[in-house]
């Protein structure tokens, strides 16, 4: 397992969002909405954390179309075109509010590899950027900020450089997404929550439907999220990106001895 923040054991709901139950104890990821066991994720798992906004393009391309038939109609000498053209600029008028209510709307998205899961939070933009800037300094892609983060970084490197590169990315997997107490882990073919197995590909037909893995007793997990475990196995196999890391831990190294007299 990565050195320090262990996986909180419980949790002040105080101090997670209201709607979405999403919070953040570095460098854990908590998400416990009402009825479903915490979920936690190491966000040192991670390559990267972004925030995204849900597409506005459908909605303006039918306030295109409806603003197109506005004209046509105010044309047209056909009786009732008076009523098409006031219904059409209604459906406008619903439609680039939507468009614009989207462009405000932010979910986060968690990276890892090419694997990209969104994470839908329900209480608004702000609260998912406040979300995004705790633990995005725990990523693997962000400049190093924190010296946790970069005992970590070396830790890592030490690793490589003796060829226990993946032995020890394999340990880090070990309590990296937890549902309750249940650890979430591969086994051959298998992805297991707890005692119960899933086979990957099935995981992943769960994923791209963009569904939820069912548990016992009525718990849920998003597939994709699980998956997470699934792409940092393949990185372990294949091995981190030494470059980039010794690049962050040099840039680190540079700042604060800049600033160590501060």
């Amino acid at each position: 397992m990565m050195d320090g923040g262990q996986a909180p054991t419980t949790i002040d709901r105080s101090r997670l969002l209201p709607r979405s139950g999403i919070g953040v104890e570095a460098p854990w990821l908590v998400i416990a909405p009402p009825g479903n066991p915490i979920i936690r994720l190491d966000a040192r798992l991670l390559d990267r954390v972004e925030l995204i906004g849900r597409s506005p393009t459908v909605p303006l391309v039918a306030s295109g179309l409806a603003t197109a038939g506005v004209a046509a109609a105010a044309l047209s000498l056909v009786p009732g075109g008076v009523f098409a053209c006031a219904g059409l600029a209604y459906l406008a008028h619903e439609r680039f509010s939507e468009a614009r209510k989207r462009a405000r709307s932010r979910d986060l998205l968690l990276a890892l590899g090419d694997l990209e899961v969104a994470l839908h939070v329900a209480d608004g933009p702000e609260a998912a950027k406040g979300i995004s800037e705790q633990l995005a300094p725990y990523t693997r892609d962000a400049p190093i900020t924190r010296p946790e983060v970069y005992e970590d970084a070396k830790r890592r490197m030490r690793a490589q450089a003796e060829g226990k590169g993946e032995a020890s990315a394999r340990r880090e997997l070990e309590h990296a997404l937890l549902v309750g107490n249940d650890i979430v882990f591969l086994s051959g073919d298998y992805l297991k929550v707890g005692q119960v197995a899933f086979p990957k590909a099935d995981v992943r037909e769960y994923a791209l439907r963009g569904a939820n893995l069912p548990l016992t007793g009525g718990r849920l997990l998003q597939a994709a999220m699980a998956l997470l475990v699934v792409a940092a196995e393949e990185r372990a196999a294949a091995g981190e990106d030494l470059q980039l890391l010794a690049k962050r831990v040099a840039d680190y190294e540079a700042w604060s001895g800049h600033t160590a007299g501060r």
